[in-house]
């Protein structure tokens, strides 16, 4: 890996406004580390936020692409159009050609040609979780629907958007997830190195200058900058980098969240949605001027005057949802992303403290140094996914015809790696409102509002509501399953005339016959690991690879 000492020369490329604040550089001395080398190429002799306030008090005019996003209208790419008020039907445009106008009308703004050349997403896995179901896995690589898992959610929105560049930085128990993305995404060797298109895992790792973990979602992207910001594999530099978390559900075509950011001429933009007061205290608002689009404060779970000081500072707040968050997703433009990570003495130097955050740490820096900050209003789906209850209840929505987000939907499918499985079957099933994974077999049985993962195994009787089973690493059959049954050993799967109601089963779990698992105590918070289960937040989790002996009630 190349040092910090090394990449900022290289890839330095000012435009004529900010080149005219700046002092001829020098070389770093020796003996320096990775991060002062960097600065010193910097050449800076004033204060971390002068240097700053240079990059946000350029003309927008100078800016390369503020030209092409002149067209953008307000936060969105199409004008609405009207309803007819007087109960006749107009014969207004088809589904297929306002998709074809809104295409079009993008493509003016970012074409995909220019967000593949340059633009590249970095995306967080995130680190430790109190979801008991994080013991064994990171948060991004937990199913997703029966066959994908919530890592494919941005990397499919990249691709859809022409971002086919991309690191996925990884450090709590990510083994599961660095398999999946290796799997998945194996490099485009294709076309040009400006076209070729690669997913790479960076997982946490000792250096000479580092020896310690990650210190925080802004921590992990300043210690890979030498990678993200080194000419990978002849592609050349990003212009502007977008950072994503690895752990909500949502679909977003990341060009208009370009076109916005571009449009602004903003240095750094936040993508934005509207919340209630109950999700308001645990997330990270901004107050949005109305006529330039700018975040003018920003305030990570605000408490008391200043969450009262948050609300209806945006236009687009409502009696319901008065406050405008941040959904984890940036886009930095390359100088940007570099000084604040780089030059944040107060968060990044000896003293910093152990956790250091975009929201928390770098968004107040960068509007207290004077960069143009601006938001990106998201009005579509958008759930993070920490909590258990957040994946349980994500899963049967998933599973619901009503569902907001469509795993069927071609043009917006959310891809990922093929099982190379054998298709479910079903035998003599009543089934409803359910997703069925591959290679799984259900005898017999009734599911309603469930969701069953890959090689999952029902037997025979069984009822299955308001449930997910995780499914199997392996594939098994009936002769497999007859010889585990003659050695004495734990079937995986579900047992026949079991009823499993509002609980998940995790994967490689083998639950006995005759059992009920539906938490009849009604207990809210339960650790019964050595049994085999926990109850948590009121739902019932059955262990991943844990045994339920016949006629357990649980």
């Amino acid at each position: 890996m190349k040092s910090f000492e090394g990449f900022r020369s290289v890839h330095a490329r000012p435009s004529k406004a900010l080149e005219a604040t700046r002092p001829l550089s020098r070389p770093a001395r020796a003996g320096r580390s990775s991060l002062q080398g960097c600065k010193a190429l910097l050449g800076r002799d004033e204060s971390s936020a002068d240097h700053l306030s240079a990059i946000g008090s350029q003309d927008a005019a100078a800016k390369r692409h503020v030209a092409c996003a002149s067209t953008a209208m307000g936060g969105g790419l199409l004008e609405k159009t009207p309803v007819p008020t007087n109960g006749q039907q107009t014969m207004g445009p088809s589904a297929r050609e306002l998709k074809a106008a809104k295409e079009r009308s993008r493509a003016k703004l970012v074409s995909s040609e220019d967000v593949t050349q340059n633009v590249h997403a970095v995306i967080l896995a995130g680190g430790p979780s109190d979801n008991p179901m994080a013991r064994y896995r990171a948060m991004p690589s937990m199913e997703l629907g029966s066959n994908t898992q919530l890592i494919d959610v941005p990397i499919s929105n990249c691709i859809r958007s022409g971002i086919n560049k991309m690191y996925v930085l990884t450090q709590f128990n990510s083994h599961l997830l660095n398999a999946h993305v290796g799997r998945s995404y194996p490099p485009l060797v294709f076309g040009s190195p400006k076209t070729q298109g690669f997913v790479d895992v960076l997982a946490c790792h000792q250096t000479p200058d580092y020896d310690s973990w990650y210190r925080g979602s802004a921590d992990a992207v300043r210690r890979n900058l030498p990678v993200i910001m080194e000419p990978h594999r002849g592609a050349g530099l990003p212009e502007e980098v977008v950072i994503l978390s690895g752990q909500a559900l949502y679909r977003m075509d990341y060009r208009e969240l370009l076109a916005t950011h571009r449009q602004a001429g903003a240095d750094v933009t936040i993508a934005t949605h509207s919340v209630g007061w109950g999700q308001a205290k645990l997330r990270g608002l901004a107050r949005v001027d109305p006529d330039t689009g700018l975040v003018t404060d920003f305030s990570e779970k605000p408490a008391g005057p200043q969450l009262q000081r948050m609300a209806h500072a945006s236009k687009h707040a409502t009696p319901d949802y008065p406050f405008e968050a941040s959904m984890g997703v940036y886009v930095f433009t390359r100088d940007a992303l570099t000084r604040l990570l780089t030059e944040n003495e107060e968060h990044f130097g000896t003293d910093a403290g152990p956790d250091t955050h975009f929201g928390h740490d770098v968004m107040p820096h960068a509007l207290r140094a004077g960069l143009r900050v601006g938001a990106h209003h998201f009005g579509g789906y958008w759930r993070e996914i920490s909590t258990l209850r957040d994946f349980f209840e994500v899963n049967l929505e998933l599973a619901s015809p009503t569902s907001p987000v469509s795993l069927f939907d071609v043009d917006d499918a959310i891809v990922s790696r093929g099982q190379m499985l054998p298709p479910a079957i079903m035998h003599r099933c009543q089934i409803s409102n359910s997703l069925i994974g591959e290679g799984t077999v259900v005898q017999g049985s009734i599911l309603s509002n469930s969701v069953l993962g890959c090689n999952a195994f029902i037997d025979n009787d069984c009822t299955i509501e308001n449930s997910l089973i995780m499914g199997n690493d392996t594939y098994t059959n009936e002769p497999s399953r007859r010889r585990s049954r003659e050695k004495g050993e734990a079937v995986l799967g579900i047992g026949s005339g079991t009823t499993i109601k509002n609980a998940i089963v995790d994967d490689n779990a083998a639950v006995g016959r005759n059992c009920m698992i539906a938490n009849l105590e009604g207990v809210h918070e339960a650790d019964r690991t050595q049994a085999g289960y926990v109850i948590h937040d009121g739902i019932l989790l059955v262990l991943k690879g844990s045994v339920i002996a016949d006629n357990s009630k649980i």
